[in-house]
């Protein structure tokens, strides 16, 4: 049973091929699609004066075959198909004027015409797929036929065109083939980003839980356990309403931790093991400092205003953002020098870690696209705090954050 719908491909194949195609060039950067044209063009002209040198016959003559020999190549800069098409009215015409070349050299057409179609079907090759190029190399058998004295010339003049179709499109298979690689490669790469983005924010948000439901517990116990502590004889009574509200709030309290634990359980539904043990704060960049010293590289801390009130969701970032910056220090920097400065003054919250040149190539790449520092402008924009990252003109590198304390830009976080 014949198939319609691939009768029907074919038969749109062959409209493509012979009348509406208009392929372009692969692509490539402006300088190579420059420079393909060029060598097209000076191909064009170089088989255009083969032409003119080698076709004896009178000047008319002479001129319609140079033409007809350089404007496929012309057209081919910009559609291979268009390049072919012209081809195929020369295949036909261009014998029917050089009546006396088959006997000079064997063909009907001109050495400078055999050169364009050479490059002409090597072109074709490289811009279409194997339906059009198969309708290409049969119109082109088809439209040679005529010419040809016996099946040998038949036979060389398919081999020759096969073998330019194949070389052709051979590489366009592998073109195509390297751009399906680096598309895939683009996607996972994506894909990665995106994973580590939310993991990170993941994390940020398991941290910041543990701290509001720590307030939240406290808030629960001290509104539970008002009734105790102010009742007694010795301490004035308190109404009804007064009990009722402490109630209620210790319900709304609970109401939320609730809540919270509820979230929590969803973000943690991946970890192998939940973790217990306290959230560090800014007492731990001390011990972060003190860490990088043991590896043997010189760390300098300076601390300044009193870091000790400081909102525990801040603290910990800050401390999260001060850890990857050191991280990053030592590993893109060994050897080198690193300072790490955390003050609090006015209202707002300083911290800048800079690293001095070290031994490896700058990390222009990782400033850009690194997954430790998009961690770090995660947790500045939920602080909405500023944060300046990148390399600095003595090659080294530098962090500096800067978190407002004020209640109006903790909100916005």
């Amino acid at each position: 049973m014949i198939d319609r719908k691939r009768l029907r491909v074919w038969w749109d194949a062959l409209l493509y091929t012979a009348f509406t195609g208009t392929d372009s060039a692969p692509k490539r950067s402006a300088a190579l699609r420059r420079l393909r044209g060029l060598a097209i063009v000076g191909c064009g002209l170089w088989a255009a004066f083969i032409t003119f040198s080698t076709v004896s016959a009178s000047p008319p003559v002479k001129a319609f075959n140079v033409v007809v020999t350089a404007v496929p190549c012309f057209l081919a800069v910009r559609s291979s198909l268009w390049g072919w098409r012209a081809l195929i009215l020369g295949l036909t015409i261009t014998p029917l004027t050089l009546t006396g070349m088959v006997e000079s050299w064997g063909w009907p057409w001109s050495p400078g015409f055999a050169l364009t179609a050479a490059l002409v079907l090597y072109l074709v090759g490289e811009s279409t797929d194997q339906t059009e190029l198969t309708w290409a190399a049969l119109i082109s058998l088809g439209a040679v036929t005529p010419f040809l004295r016996d099946w040998r010339d038949a036979a060389l003049l398919v081999v020759l065109g096969g073998i330019l179709f194949f070389v052709g499109n051979t590489v366009r298979q592998r073109r195509l083939a390297e751009e399906e690689r680096v598309a895939q490669q683009e996607r996972r790469i994506a894909e990665e980003t995106r994973a580590t983005l939310l993991e990170e924010r993941a994390g940020i948000a398991r941290e910041l839980h543990d701290v509001v439901a720590h307030h939240m517990s406290v808030l629960a116990l001290r509104a539970d356990s008002a009734r105790f502590r102010f009742a007694g004889p010795e301490k004035a009574e308190l109404d009804d309403g007064v009990w009722r509200e402490f109630a209620d709030l210790a319900l709304t309290a609970r109401e939320g931790l609730t809540e919270l634990r509820r979230l929590l359980g969803v973000l943690r539904a991946g970890d192998g093991e939940l973790p217990v043990v306290p959230q560090p704060g800014l007492a731990g960049v001390v011990k972060l400092v003190e860490g990088v010293e043991a590896t043997g590289t010189r760390c300098e801390l300076e601390l300044h205003g009193d870091l000790d009130d400081v909102p525990v969701g801040v603290a910990l970032s800050v401390f999260r953002i001060a850890q990857e910056a050191l991280s990053n220090a030592i590993r893109h920097a060994p050897g080198a020098p690193v300072s790490v400065e955390l003050a609090k003054q006015s209202g707002f919250l300083r911290l800048v870690v800079h690293n001095g040149p070290g031994n490896r190539p700058k990390r222009t790449e990782q400033a850009r696209g690194g997954h430790g520092l998009m961690g770090m402008r995660e947790r500045a924009a939920m602080l909405a705090a500023d944060l300046e990252v990148g390399e600095r003109p003595d090659g080294g590198f530098r962090v500096a954050l800067i978190v407002p304390l004020d209640r109006e830009g903790q909100l916005k976080s």
